[in-house]
């Protein structure tokens, strides 16, 4: 599992940069803040736009994506209910409910799942990659501004609350104008017209897109280096046993029984959800300034317990 070490070392030294680079001062909170909303609404964009925009979806099997989605998305509605029992604010209950699906599906996955499964493998993957962002970010977004339209008529009363209308319009406006959701919709509508990008325009997005992951985790080892980590480890532990080890077995458990997926895309889909939890679950965190040291710690846990479990996914899934 040579290969495996080689694509999983450069995440850990991405994020002892973003240490290094916040101890010594080199990146001041200031500069954490604005490099943040660069991702955030340049570099993510155009890594989003471009990634769909380029996806043939009628070409693509559903199987994998079926199994990872089927047990990924009660996943993400069980944690994201359970921690507004409990009394969680909406941003902290979504920032976790988001940890505990969203995977590392570029950075790592399109490498580990080529070096495994080869290009059909990596075909598979790309049926879950191409909504992946689609489906929990918008999601995600969806569910934090309803937060703040009830937030906003809480505050000003019953007596001041507009129709449900005009309250459903604000939040499709928000979500629309989001700048993780409006990329995702601009990508599927340049996809539908089955074009392809201009060449210009097409470089320009993938070097702007391919800046997003290691920008992200750079940023993430500076806010690790300014946080104390005994404060959100169960957190970042509990997020960590979800990710790693509740996400994989559920979609094994309903690709293979519910669903009677083949076993490559089961495979597949499997070890998709067995990723670490991405890095622009931190980006998200850091946008709405919520759970940003548990989620950063997360992260880096989870990154640690894929060095373990993937090895073992590969050698005992079939479809090899």
């Amino acid at each position: 599992m040579a290969s495996l070490a080689q694509i999983l070392l450069p995440v850990f030294l991405l994020i002892l940069v973003g240490v290094a680079a916040a101890r010594s001062g080199l990146l001041a909170e200031p500069a954490v803040k604005a490099l943040s909303d660069a991702a955030f609404l340049i570099f993510l964009p155009a890594l989003l736009f471009g990634a769909i925009a380029r996806v043939e979806f009628d070409r693509l099997s559903p199987g994998a994506a079926l199994a990872y989605y089927g047990a990924g998305l009660p996943l993400y509605l069980a944690v994201l209910a359970v921690q507004l029992r409990r009394g969680a604010a909406v941003h902290a209950a979504v920032v976790q409910a988001l940890g505990a699906v969203f995977a590392n599906t570029v950075m790592l996955g399109i490498p580990v799942v080529r070096i495994a499964y080869g290009d059909t493998g990596l075909a598979l993957l790309l049926t879950i990659v191409a909504v992946h962002a689609l489906t929990f970010l918008t999601l995600s977004t969806l569910v934090i501004e309803m937060g703040a339209v009830a937030r906003e008529r809480a505050a000003v009363g019953r007596d001041s609350w507009r129709s449900a209308a005009g309250s459903l319009g604000q939040v499709v406006r928000a979500s629309l104008l989001h700048p993780v959701v409006l990329p995702i919709l601009a990508g599927l509508a340049w996809s539908a017209t089955g074009a392809s990008l201009p060449a210009a325009v097409d470089t320009t997005l993938s070097m702007l897109g391919s800046a997003a992951a290691p920008l992200c985790l750079v940023l993430l080892g500076a806010s690790l280096a300014r946080i104390d980590l005994r404060q959100g480890i169960a957190t970042a532990l509990g997020l960590t046993l979800l990710k790693s080890a509740a996400h994989p077995l559920l979609v094994w458990l309903v690709g293979a029984f519910v669903l009677r997926v083949a076993p490559l895309p089961l495979a597949v889909a499997t070890v998709t959800a067995a990723l670490p939890i991405g890095a622009n679950v931190y980006l998200f965190a850091q946008r709405y300034e919520a759970q940003v040291g548990e989620i950063s710690a997360a992260v880096t846990l989870s990154t640690l317990a894929g060095a373990l479990t993937l090895p073992w996914l590969l050698l005992w899934l079939p479809g090899r």
